[in-house]
């Protein structure tokens, strides 16, 4: 198979109807180890807000179907039931692929005939859920897609809240050369416990402390709604031309927020208790992307032409909140106190609006060379609005560049390397700085990678790539404010090895062994480190899914994550250990009557190991307990 040509053909095509919700299986459907999500279920090196150290969700590196998509909520599992993580040689089948990587949502799809699926759930900890989704043929050209969920979900430090949502979404196909999906998706969170988060004094990390036991505030609860709608579109338009778009909608808001705040923590875990009240917040975007591509042939050579306009207009409304000091606590042990009365201030409003014209090329250009390449121009501006009518403006125009090339060698080896520049958002102040929620304008960002693919067998797939991401470095400085601190790179190696080992036996497998740095004045004056906060040096996942030969209904499975070391404090005096969990499982699969059922048992975290995450605001928090859960998915 070609390999960019494949890539850019399945983006052109849209996706096919995925299986159905008993068959979900995260470790079978990954191409590669770097990030897969099939329903509930994700495994992977990576998430949306870490590919090689950075977030995508944050760099705006979101696509629905491959277009663009400035997300500000998430997306439910009965709208996206698959999403993948686009690094190395998956990226390069995408006419623009971005600097960290390329989180791509597939839409969910009606076949020919009617399944309606239920999910019920027990676990982890004392959540529950509920779930169904219909794909209900209407005619031969129009179909419909619902869902719906109640949940309460239950999380490690004894905290949970209650979710529920509501999917639509029309799969329209008038003619051979046209397909329409208009969809909507919404979700609404309830009785949010917060969860504490631990900052430290010195350096020296918190005492162990009971897992599971609430130490929060029984009144501080917050409420929040997410909703994302809008059309996708592809047709075949004629005179060898195809058409992409999408045009999407997505808004978060937040009706009260809490932050549980343990700051100057000591080694005993006393500590200053804080807690920030947010009043009523908004985040929306309206984004969307046209895409025109021709593709002509001639002497065994292929060369498609893309021609690109993208655009987003988002606004914000956030701030305002009230800091309340609570007195002297200790983290672990729970206290009531009275719930105060709140004081919210004004807020800071702020409007980003950017559009980007682009022009792509893709090319298979015989003897197994393909190369893709890319320009774009955008043009940026962000509008400030802080309390008093105090009006700040920035803008920027740049011109981004992606060059891409792959040699197939054989029928098993490929070589690939690229080089993306991009203008990125650069995240959001956390909760514990002085401007929380503020949004540093639009950064400027590279990046370029190299490795080989190769075949071990016709099902087993080994990827072995280096990368080198560069980005300007924002965070809290000493006097607790979020800003520009200096320049960060992070270079590394990635590893994934994926399929089926022999039969019976699919494995997901990876490693990536990073250097992030740091440099600037803010480093070369000693106020900070040289390694910023959160980094691991080395993460490795093994993931196996063993479907037993003598019960062929009986499938086990394990992944054990292994997580290097990370900086928990700017000057790098303190570090979160590393730590290595397992988890393991059964799948058992059996009818209902006629309907396909799986039957899913987990426990993570098996020997209850004890160890701290951290985070680049530098929190500290313990690592989930052993847990369990159970799963019961059907298809009618």
């Amino acid at each position: 198979m070609r390999i960019l040509h494949a890539a850019a053909a399945i983006a052109l095509m849209g996706s096919p109807a995925w299986a159905q919700r008993a068959d979900d299986n995260a470790v079978k459907s990954a191409d590669d180890a770097f990030g897969t999500t099939v329903g509930n279920e994700d495994i992977g090196l990576y998430s949306p807000f870490e590919i090689r150290g950075f977030s995508a969700v944050e760099a705006g590196n979101v696509r629905i179907e491959g277009l663009y998509f400035d997300r500000q909520a998430d997306l439910t599992a009965a709208l996206a039931p698959t999403s993948a993580i686009k690094v190395g040689i998956s990226a390069q089948g995408y006419p623009l692929p971005a600097p960290t990587g390329v989180v791509d949502n597939s839409l969910v799809r009606v076949g020919d005939k009617r399944v309606i699926s239920l999910i019920a759930s027990a676990g982890p900890f004392d959540g529950r859920a509920a779930e169904v989704n219909a794909k209900l043929p209407i005619t031969e050209t129009l179909g419909v897609a619902l869902g719906g969920a109640v949940a309460r979900f239950a999380f490690e430090g004894g905290n949970s809240d209650i979710e529920k949502t509501a999917t639509i979404a029309l799969n329209w196909r008038p003619t051979g050369r046209l397909e329409l999906i208009p969809f909507y998706d919404h979700f609404q969170v309830s009785s949010a416990e917060g969860q504490t988060s631990i900052f430290m004094g010195g350096p020296y990390l918190p005492p162990k402390y009971k897992r599971g036991r609430f130490f929060g505030q029984d009144w501080a609860r917050g409420e929040s709604a997410g909703s994302n709608y809008g059309l996708f579109a592809a047709a075949d338009v004629g005179g060898g031309w195809k058409a992409k778009a999408g045009v999407f909608r997505s808004i978060s808001t937040v009706d009260r927020g809490f932050a549980d705040l343990f700051l100057n923590t000591t080694p005993t875990g006393e500590a200053d208790h804080v807690m920030v009240v947010d009043p009523s917040q908004r985040f929306a975007s309206t984004s969307g992307e046209l895409r025109l591509s021709r593709t002509l042939e001639e002497g065994g050579r292929r060369h498609t032409v893309h021609l690109v306009a993208r655009g987003r207009d988002q606004t914000r409304r956030f701030g305002g909140s009230d800091v309340i000091a609570l007195g002297r606590a200790v983290v672990g042990v729970p206290v009531d106190l009275p719930e105060p009365a709140f004081d919210f201030g004004p807020q800071t409003r702020d409007r980003v609006r950017q559009a980007t014209a682009a022009l792509a090329y893709q090319g298979y250009l015989g003897h197994g060379f393909e190369i893709s390449l890319g320009g774009q121009r955008t043009r940026y501006r962000k509008t400030v609005i802080e309390p008093g009518d105090l009006r700040q403006e920035s803008r920027d125009s740049a011109w981004l560049y992606n060059a891409a090339a792959a040699w197939r060698a054989n029928d098993r080896l490929a070589f690939y390397g690229g080089y993306a520049t991009g203008l990125e958002e650069g995240g959001v102040a956390p909760p514990n700085a002085l401007n929380k929620d503020f949004a540093p304008p639009a950064i400027r960002t590279r990046q370029w990678d190299a490795g080989v693919r190769y075949a071990l067998s016709p099902d087993l797939r080994l990827v072995a790539g280096v990368f080198d991401v560069r980005k300007p470095y924002y965070n809290v400085d000493p006097a607790n404010l979020y800003r520009r601190l200096g320049a960060e790179r992070h270079r590394g190696v990635e590893i994934s090895l994926s399929g089926q080992l022999f039969k019976g036996l699919n494995v997901v497998a990876g490693t990536i062994l990073q250097q992030p740095r740091v440099t600037g004045e803010e480093v070369e004056a000693g106020r900070i480190g040289k390694i910023p906060i959160a980094q691991a040096k080395r993460i490795t996942i093994l993931a196996f899914d063993y479907q037993v030969p003598a019960l062929a209904a009986l499938s086990l499975n394990a992944n054990v994550l292994s997580v290097g070391a990370r900086q928990a404090s700017a000057d790098n005096s303190l570090e979160a250990p590393p730590r290595t969990t397992l988890d393991m499982g059964a799948r058992y699969r059996f009818k209902i009557g006629d309907a396909p059922a799986t039957l899913r048992v987990t426990v993570a975290n098996v020997f209850n190991q004890y160890g701290f995450r951290t985070s680049p605001a530098g929190v500290l928090t313990p690592n989930a307990q052993r847990r369990f859960s159970l799963t019961l998915a059907a298809d009618f």
